[in-house]
């Protein structure tokens, strides 16, 4: 070794790092354990997908195919139910939830992710409130009252086309499959798998970046439609649905949550609202219940099968669902941090193991979100 040019001494040579000195997760990236697609990756997925359980599988496309498949094979059954049977039904599933709920034993997991879930669920409220009124846009519309036509959307002409020579296509294009209340079931049922240890996630962890996802990318949504004005594809929405235009601030917010309440405006179109919470059940199921390919399939196929039915019904147009998929899957990608998959499946909990307490705070906060989910997806028909 030389002397150094700028002390005029030398320098002493170094030893390089070895890797006893290095950092564990250095020195495992060095082996490979930590490369992208290295062996301990793969065995880590493969850990969470061996404790997926099957029957969430089963449940979730039951709720997507059990309608359909009934309409199909026995015209008329599900009419002929009568009401009170229904509300049997749905009271003993809330009674079972509520006993399992109860006898869950590993709340301490749970209770962790409880303070960023009810953040998260409260800053979707606050966009929801804002949203609820900012469809009145269709008021804006200077065009509003004359009978302006559609854009012309190839999709609906090219489905259209398709129906006038299958019957096949015919029948699927008038079939209504799926609605929004069959995608909240199974979004649902995810986190609510976990107390019967169907995914190795928290429920309030996975809502958790559910929540923040219709936060934003619904953000997303009131900027676009509020950027442009789009003709409706039904000429004259304006004049058949709404009031006349809102003379201020205080009429506009009691009309948004008297006359309108959720029902959606004329021209909120790009891009669709409804697309962009049915894509969620999807994702999430893409994403925390990677074991089962079932329940994934039949949520994808029912997604691409309601947003055609939109645009043929002239609900909406082609690209505003297309959009709603992608920049919803944009939001939920960007959003991973909130709970990333990866780095936070639970440890199995050891056998004979007491259960956790459970706080009453929590039980509270569970059938307060259900019941305002209920309002906004019932009540308000989003």
């Amino acid at each position: 070794m030389g002397p150094d040019p700028l002390l005029g001494v030398r320098r002493r040579p170094q030893a390089a790092p070895s890797l006893d000195d290095a950092s564990p997760p250095a020195r495992e990236a060095s082996n490979g354990t930590l490369q992208p697609g290295g062996s301990s990756v793969r065995k880590r997925q493969s850990a969470v997908r061996a404790r997926c359980g099957a029957g969430l599988d089963v449940v979730a496309a039951a709720i997507l195919l059990a309608q359909p498949c009934l309409a199909l094979l026995a015209p008329g059954a599900l009419a002929a139910v009568p009401g009170a049977a229904v509300r049997a039904v749905a009271a003993l599933g809330a009674l079972l939830l509520a006993r399992r709920l109860l006898c869950f034993p590993r709340w301490r997991d749970e209770h962790a992710h409880v303070p960023r879930f009810t953040a998260c669920f409260l800053a979707m409220l606050a966009e929801l409130a804002m949203e609820n009124c900012a469809v009145l846009v269709s008021a804006w519309d200077v065009r509003k009252y004359e009978a302006v036509p559609g854009l012309q959307d190839n999709v609906q002409l090219a489905v259209r086309a398709l129906a006038a020579r299958s019957g096949a296509v015919r029948w699927a294009a008038e079939a209504r499959w799926a609605h929004i209340l069959h995608f909240l079931g199974a979004l649902l049922a995810l986190p609510f798998s976990v107390l019967w240890d169907q995914v190795p996630y928290s429920g309030f962890g996975i809502m958790s970046r559910v929540v923040l996802t219709i936060c934003c990318s619904r953000v997303l949504r009131v900027a676009c439609f509020m950027c442009t004005v789009l003709p409706s594809p039904r000429p004259g929405c304006y004049a058949r649905r709404f009031p006349p235009p809102p003379e201020g601030l205080w009429q506009a917010l009691r009309l948004g949550y008297t006359t309108i309440r959720g029902f959606g405006g004329c021209n909120d179109l790009i891009f669709s609202g409804h697309g962009a919470f049915w894509v969620l059940a999807p994702l999430a199921f893409r994403t925390y219940y990677p074991g089962r390919r079932l329940s994934t399939g039949v949520l994808w196929a029912a997604l691409a099968h309601t947003s055609l039915k939109d645009v043929v019904d002239l609900q909406h147009y082609s690209v505003d669902m297309l959009l709603a998929v992608i920049v919803t899957w944009a939001v939920w990608d960007w959003l991973e941090w909130v709970y990333p998959p990866a780095e936070r499946a639970l440890q199995q909990r050891p056998a004979g193991a007491p259960p956790d307490p459970l706080h009453p705070g929590v039980m509270g906060l569970i059938f307060g979100c259900l019941a305002v989910a209920g309002v906004i997806v019932i009540g308000g028909k989003a």
